[in-house]
């Protein structure tokens, strides 16, 4: 076997209180490569002994034995000299390769009483939390105090079992199974390794978190496990279906287990984890219970396990919350949201500051995201509430609260004065014509400016000449001047820049002469003998 420890803390005291020997092991770090039985970090209880097991990290890989060994298999001299102990703040991961011969126990504290487990995460540990007693006469050990709480379980054959144990508490854990090698959550039997097999009596689940994605029971018992049994105040979620359960070997509905008296205020609801490492969920469950001033103190929201570093805690507040975390405020959610601003925009282009004004004044979350729907009008508007005006007609600004509540306040705002500018010109010649045939003919052009709505939709004629030549009246009536190609162009008034073009071809001009020269042959301007000539 192949171990590394990492020892940051570790003291026993050699004096006694009250008959027992304070040992605290803080701050150890083990990594087990061992593949095979590995006894883990095996507690010493030879005598009375007050453990303090707090803030440790121990990895591992065995098929068989333990992760944490605090307390004892069977009936024995060293039973009950944990008793009271407390095992918190620890981490415990097991990276092995699952499978149903695979026995690995992860937090051991079998044959004592009043241990105190809380605030550790257990990442793929087989066998999860153990807490076992029970005599060859059928004798169980009774907690009257202590119990497991605030404990994260994620991927194990099972996350907590009582086997032969009365009285064990079971609040506000999140219990967590996603990679299909879970059995159930929580198991609760007798100890069926001794000779009389007294069922595990009185145990308390109240407050958790169970999450599957596979239909494996939340909860497994024997039928003589129910006396003095309680469950309510948990949250189920099954992305397989509906939560079962199982008595006896028997599956239970939800609405069969609830009709045997429990979980009458527990809910099915998705705690919509960030994460399956850290599953904390997205807002407060507070679906809780109060259950007293000594577990009043869960994890928080932002703890980690670091060895040798206390996980960051949160006392409840307000509604008890459901799980191993705790947000630190109770969520205040937001009721009615009031808009306030002028109600028109009257100006081209023009802009209106709109403001909200979120209630309950303590909402927890008083952000909101703000929208426009368009009506008649159209608009657009800024992340802090700034209308800016596009098209005339009415708009609906809304503010919506960031909170999840759904609520959200409007107000309607009517836009004038608007200027639509032009998009589009199309000039056509009447009847579709291109050409002008005739000597000093005419084509009469039209131009269609879009939207329809344009503000104005008024255009400027020109002519490019090209090869030919024409002009073009202030109405687009082209007048041909010489043959060859020109082009009409249409230009909207608006501004906006917008022109429209069309080639025209021309052609059978007659082109006039303009002018004449005469000259003499030779340059000659004179005739100068009798009865001579000039060409």
């Amino acid at each position: 076997m192949k171990k590394v420890v990492t020892l940051l803390f570790f003291a026993i005291y050699s004096y006694h209180v009250t008959g027992q020997v304070p040992l605290i092991k803080e701050g150890v770090v083990i990594t087990n490569t061992q593949t095979g039985f590995w006894l883990g970090d095996n507690i010493p209880r030879s005598e009375p002994t007050i453990l303090t097991y707090r803030n440790n990290s121990i990895t591992s890989v065995n098929t068989l034995g333990y992760l944490l060994q605090a307390g004892d298999e069977t009936p024995a001299s060293s039973n009950n000299n944990l008793d009271g102990q407390e095992v918190t703040g620890n981490k415990f991961v097991w990276n092995g390769i699952n499978s149903p011969s695979i026995i690995t126990h992860g937090l051991f504290v079998g044959y004592n009483i009043n241990s105190k487990v809380k605030y550790n995460y257990l990442d793929m540990v087989p066998y999860g939390i153990i807490f076992k007693s029970g005599t060859d006469a059928g004798e169980n050990m009774t907690f009257t105090s202590g119990g497991c709480a605030y404990n994260i379980c994620k991927n194990g054959k099972f996350a907590v079992t009582m086997k032969g144990i009365n009285g064990v508490k079971v609040y506000n854990n999140t219990f967590y199974n996603g990679d299909g090698s879970g059995w159930y959550l929580i198991i609760i039997s007798s100890n069926m390794d001794r000779t009389v097999n007294s069922p595990s009596t009185g145990s308390k689940i109240f407050n958790n978190i169970f999450y599957t994605t596979t239909k494996i029971p939340m909860i497994r018992l024997e039928s003589g496990c129910l006396t003095n049994f309680e469950c309510d105040y948990n949250v189920y979620w099954c992305t397989a279906g509906e939560p079962v359960f199982n008595v006896d070997g028997v599956t239970k509905t939800w609405a069969e287990w609830r009709a045997l008296g429990y979980d009458a205020h527990s809910i099915i609801a998705n705690p919509n984890f960030n994460n399956t490492v850290d599953l904390i969920p997205a807002t407060r469950l507070d679906y809780g219970k109060d259950l007293g001033a000594e577990w009043q103190t869960g994890l928080s929201t932002t703890s980690t396990w670091v060895a040798g570093i206390s996980p960051d805690t949160q006392n409840q507040n307000g509604t008890w919350q459901v799980g191993a975390r705790i947000y630190s405020a109770a969520n205040i959610p937001v009721n009615a949201i009031n808009i306030s601003g002028t109600t028109t925009i009257t100006t081209d282009k023009g802009t209106l500051q709109l403001d909200a004004t979120v209630l309950p004044s303590d909402a927890t979350n008083k952000t909101i995201t703000w929208s426009i729907v368009n009506g008649t009008g159209q608009a657009s508007i800024s992340a802090t509430g700034l209308v800016t005006a596009v098209k005339n007609g009415t708009v609906t600004a809304s503010a919506t609260a960031n909170d999840g509540s759904g609520v959200y306040g409007t107000l309607n705002i009517t836009i004038s004065n608007q200027i639509n500018p032009v998009t589009s010109v199309t000039v056509s010649g009447t009847g579709g014509a291109t050409t002008i045939t005739t000597d000093k003919g005419t084509l009469q052009l039209n131009a269609n400016a879009l939207p329809s709505d344009a503000t104005d939709k008024t255009v400027t004629w020109s002519i490019v000449n090209g090869t030919g030549q024409a002009s073009i009246s202030a109405t687009g009536l082209v007048n041909a001047v010489k043959k060859g190609t020109v082009t009409a162009r249409a230009t909207a008034n608006d501004g906006s820049g917008i022109f429209g073009m069309l080639d025209i071809t021309i052609s059978n001009q007659v082109t006039l002469i303009s002018s004449l020269s005469v000259t003499g042959t030779g340059g000659a301007t004179t005739i100068a003998t009798d009865k001579g000539t000039l060409q």
